[in-house]
């Protein structure tokens, strides 16, 4: 059973940038109180146990708390597509704890190479990249391919820009932190400069092609075939 796809208004794409910029400073400024609260155990010129813990936690926290307020704000902003909030807070909540875990051992080699920056930076891009796509799988299975796709364009728009910004004398502290509005205003954008084009190819061509449940090749032949082979 197919549903109609319900067309994405200028209102609600606006809030939903503004829920990505409101997820992504407000992870910038926890990772801003953390930075200042942890100064003296962060690694400088050489290494401890307790300094390379440091570094794991905050970046555990601070991608933690930017994917679930950015969560929160967005699943509210537009309530209707993103109606199983508590599902998806759960969902995005366990990817982060296992990719916690995952970059246990980079975030160690990053801190004897002093490249702690560069590790967290792809950490927060990474953290906020699949929760995004935990929105869209469990916002409707049926468009999921839309998220997929949008998403994947503003992972490669953000990393276009902070390549830019690499390139200017921006403070490392500064450049990391903005890593994080940045990631999230890039993914609410394309996911929502996504669905008006798709909703104004529908309205032209009518083909549903992005839906899960729209067969683009001769699927139905293939199963008859199969069934007169049997």
């Amino acid at each position: 059973m197919t549903t109609e796809k319900r067309p994405l208004t200028f209102t609600l794409f606006a809030l939903r940038l503004l829920s990505g910029l409101g997820g992504g400073f407000g992870g910038a400024l926890i990772a801003f109180l953390a930075y200042f609260a942890f100064v003296s155990f962060l690694p400088t010129q050489g290494t401890s146990s307790i300094s390379i813990f440091t570094t794991i936690v905050i970046g555990f926290v601070v991608s933690l708390s930017t994917n679930v307020l950015a969560t929160i704000l967005v699943s509210f902003m537009d309530e209707e597509k993103y109606s199983r909030r508590k599902t998806m807070i759960t969902h995005v909540f366990i990817f982060n704890l296992i990719l916690f875990f995952v970059t246990i051992p980079f975030y160690a080699l990053a801190t004897a190479l002093g490249q702690v920056t560069a590790v967290a930076m792809v950490h927060f891009i990474l953290s906020g990249f699949i929760s995004s796509l935990i929105l869209e799988v469990l916002a409707g299975s049926e468009y999921a391919l839309l998220g997929i796709y949008s998403q994947a364009l503003g992972v490669f728009l953000t990393l276009g820009i902070l390549l830019l910004l690499a390139s200017s004398q921006i403070n490392d502290l500064v450049f990391l932190f903005g890593t994080l509005p940045i990631t999230w205003f890039m993914l609410q954008l394309t996911s929502g400069v996504g669905e008006w084009t798709y909703d104004t190819y529908l309205k032209y061509y009518g083909l549903d092609a992005l839906s899960s449940a729209t067969d683009l090749g001769d699927e139905e032949g293939q199963e008859e075939n199969e069934e007169i082979r049997e």
